[in-house]
């Protein structure tokens, strides 16, 4: 049999380069509505996956979920970030419970409902990057050279 395309290995290469390179350029807010957008994947993938009886897709799911909370619990900047730092740590611990609860008890609802709350987040964060891109076109900045968290 003649295979035209890459080998799946060969895919996966071409891939992780791509998401490494794209996670290298990107402002920090821009890595912000990536974690946002995979947590929001993850979240819904868990539920499907609970709702199918797929229980190891499940676990990897929800284990990549709880993963990027934790990234986006530890990425806070509560000096500066203040009251709203505070609140979005309190978010994040509540997500982290609400997934282990889906988890153990199996329940796609409750994943519904965090994806709820990381849909509002992400619509803000979004925002906040095209508001930044626009600033930064009118003011002739190269946003790719900036800093990167962690």
């Amino acid at each position: 049999m003649i295979n035209y395309g890459r080998r799946a290995e060969d895919r996966r290469g071409v891939a992780s380069e791509y998401h490494r390179s794209r996670v290298m350029s990107s402002t920090p807010t821009e890595l912000i509505v990536m974690l946002y957008e995979q947590l929001l994947a993850d979240l819904k993938g868990g539920a499907m996956a609970i709702r199918s009886g797929d229980l190891e897709a499940k676990a990897v799911r929800l284990a990549r979920a709880n993963d990027v909370i934790f990234e986006l619990l530890g990425s806070l900047d509560r000096e500066r970030g203040g009251e709203v730092s505070e609140r979005l740590a309190a978010l994040y611990a509540y997500m982290i419970s609400r997934v282990g609860e889906a988890s153990r008890r199996l329940d796609a609802s409750a994943l519904d409902e965090v994806a709820e709350h990381v849909e509002s987040l992400l619509s803000a964060w979004r925002t906040v990057s095209q508001e930044q891109k626009q600033q930064a076109r009118g003011e002739g900045l190269d946003t790719s050279a900036q800093v990167h968290p962690r």
